[in-house]
């Protein structure tokens, strides 16, 4: 009797260990938000700011709705249609989706806070790095439809700490010579010769999904233009970065092509040579810009010389 008594305790303890283990979740519990569409609303450093040191903007471009602890559907404004991804947990609160490492540091039906991750490829956490400090802030549409549209749209861009952060930065650079960052609004090259024509490079980087975590931004990051001019005293191709000051002034920097060492001498000095003859008399330069505060900033220059035919 007491042999029985005691298998029959074991077979329940078995099987009470049993249940436990097959209703234990593996992973994060994105399930407990199934169905609800959350909106990125904000997208910040650690540090409050929505720009880095080298000027990349920060901007709120997700849109998504999990339908399942492993499963989430990501909004693409572009193709205007939900797009399927896998959500791989890795451990404690980290995990991958869209190809991104992230941290979740809260969840509600009402609201997710991320925190992006830099990952080196063995998959190491760059824990110092800048892009381990990124908090993206989402709310449900349901949340949203309670808040002033305005308020919540402030939410995502540039505060008066960031004015106050650029206006800095640029009284910096524009002081030290060879010192730049990007600008929000690139520096715009016009010609105004017939015989100059200027051409700004689109990027074709910006992924048909637009719902990276680092959206790309390769415009305004690092701006290029092709110049051509024709009736030139010789045929010729150059392919150079350009500093443009905050006053439109542009000063050569160095060359995009690799040449060996004896001839780099003499190569700079043609290209400031075209640059004083052609660009700076036929092209109109206006500088870049962050906030609508000038500064100096780094553009690519691909220069073609055409020879008037005889």
């Amino acid at each position: 009797m007491k042999q029985a008594r005691l298998l029959l305790l074991l077979l329940i303890t078995s099987l009470t260990h049993i249940s436990c283990k097959r209703y234990n979740r593996h992973g994060l519990p994105f399930g407990d938000v199934k169905g609800i569409h959350f909106t990125e609303v904000s997208r910040k450093f650690n540090t409050g700011l929505v720009f880095d040191k080298q000027g990349y903007q920060l901007e709120p471009v997700w849109q998504i709705k999990f339908i399942a602890d492993d499963s989430v559907n990501v909004y693409s404004p572009k193709m205007k249609r939900y797009y399927g991804f896998h959500v791989y947990y890795d451990h404690d609160q980290i995990f991958n989706m869209i190809d991104s490492w992230l941290v979740l540091r809260a969840l509600t039906p009402d609201s997710l806070v991320f925190q992006a991750l830099r990952v080196n490829s063995q998959r190491q956490i760059l824990v110092d790095d800048e892009g381990s400090n990124v908090f993206m802030t989402f709310y449900s549409d349901q949340y949203l439809k309670k808040k002033d549209p305005e308020k919540v749209k402030k939410m995502g861009l540039p505060g008066v700490r960031d004015t106050a952060y650029i206006r800095n930065r640029s009284k910096q650079v524009n002081s030290i010579p060879d010192s730049a960052f990007s600008a929000r609004e690139p520096a715009l090259l016009k010609s105004n010769s017939p015989y100059v024509i200027v051409e700004k490079v689109k990027s074709d980087s910006v992924s048909k999904f637009q719902v990276e975590p680092v959206d790309p931004a390769q415009d305004y990051l690092f701006p290029e233009y092709n110049i051509t001019i024709h009736k030139a005293y010789e045929d010729f191709a150059y392919s150079f970065s350009a500093f443009v000051d905050e006053k439109g002034g542009i000063r050569f920097r160095k060359s995009i092509i690799p040449y060996s060492q004896e001839f780099a001498a003499k190569y700079e000095q043609i290209i400031k040579a075209i640059i004083d003859g052609y660009v700076k008399r036929y092209v109109d330069v206006k500088p870049g810009s962050t906030l609508s505060i000038p500064h100096k900033s780094i553009i690519l220059i691909n220069l073609t010389g055409k020879k008037a035919s005889s």
